[in-house]
């Protein structure tokens, strides 16, 4: 369990890159200056203006055009827009499971990234264009101010038989419309088997628990103790609450919690290959900053975990097979729709 004191205890051991690793060499910074544009098509709201930001300060002879969205929203835009032979996104910034499918249809430049070198081999999946950019882990969250006196849960087989004192106090969301619900569901489906995910869901459903239309909406429920109990919360939405002094805990569950990565890529045929290039590389380089000081897991080696978060090494990752879960996306879905009763 970690509470807001381990973020601020932590804080002066964060350390960034050394300037020797900001992106990129010279003559591909020159190639993306004389492009002058590039457009980014990312579904991670809160931090791409962060990276944008500091990349218009890095280039600003390179104007950053966005689209950011939901994940497969952003898919689905770019497939239409590929098809309309209209193609704007040079860049793809997206969940593992997007990225996966954007993958397997050719859809991303490959790109042998030179910031590479400082990263573990799992940065670059064997098999996929697309390179991992940062990690995150999903916890249980519980605001102490609600539940006092309550059991709280401390791992997913916890929901099965859900205690009473949870009523009307769970919040979850729709892995219809979210890549990290999505990719929970998958996670606990490959790893408990058909019975037990149902028995989960069913749980979750039996105390009332309620569908949040958005990771801020949740949040808000979480803070205000209307919802004071969270399904998941992944570790970057728990790190910036607690390090402001919300009274949450973050559990990661006993029997294991799944990753969720985060890709990029040059887009196939992209109108401003060199500046998206370069905008990987800075991904992968200068910005690795941005995203361990906002409590978020990097594969790269000068690079320490999130404050007050556990190493990524030392943590119990459920087995998880992306393409598999692609694969069985449809069923997948029937299948909570079913046991839920949401339609």
């Amino acid at each position: 369990m970690h509470r807001p004191g381990e973020f601020l205890a932590a804080a002066a051991l964060i350390v960034g890159i050394a300037p020797s690793a900001l992106a990129s060499d010279a003559a591909l910074a020159e190639a993306a200056n004389k492009e002058g544009s590039v457009t980014i098509y990312a579904c991670d709201p809160p931090q791409t203006p962060l990276y944008v930001e500091r990349f218009k300060k890095l280039y600003p002879k390179v104007q950053v055009h966005t689209y950011v969205a939901g994940c497969w929203q952003i898919y689905n835009r770019h497939s239409s827009e590929r098809q309309a032979k209209r193609q704007a996104a040079d860049v793809f910034f997206a969940t593992e499971d997007v990225m996966s499918r954007m993958s397997s249809e050719h859809l991303i430049e490959p790109y042998s990234s030179p910031e590479l070198v400082n990263f573990a081999a799992a940065a670059a999946p064997s098999g996929k264009d697309y390179l991992i950019v940062k990690t995150l882990i999903y916890g249980m969250a519980s605001n102490r101010e609600f539940t006092k006196g309550m059991p709280m849960p401390k791992d997913w087989l916890d929901y099965v038989e859900p205690p009473a004192a949870w009523q009307d106090r769970v919040s979850y969301y729709d892995p219809r419309t979210s890549s990290a619900a999505f990719s929970l569901l998958a996670a606990l489906y490959q790893n408990f088997g058909v019975e037990k995910t149902g028995a989960i869901y069913k749980g979750l459903v039996s105390v009332h628990a309620a569908l949040a239309p958005t990771t801020p909406a949740g949040m808000s429920k979480l803070l205000s103790g209307e919802q004071p109990i969270m399904f998941y919360i992944m570790n970057n939405h728990f790190g910036s609450a607690a390090s402001k002094g919300a009274p949450i805990d973050f559990h990661v569950p006993t029997s294991g919690t799944p990753a969720l990565n985060f890709g990029i890529g040059a887009t196939q045929a992209a109108p401003h290959l060199n500046a998206a290039k370069l905008f990987v590389d800075f991904m992968l380089s200068d910005a690795q900053q941005i995203i361990q000081k906002n409590n978020e897991y990097s594969l790269r080696s000068d690079v320490k975990p999130p404050a007050g978060m556990p190493a990524f090494g030392e943590l119990k990752l459920m087995p998880f097979d992306i393409d598999r879960a692609l694969g069985d996306q449809q069923n997948l879905l029937q299948f909570w729709q079913e046991v839920t009763g949401v339609k």
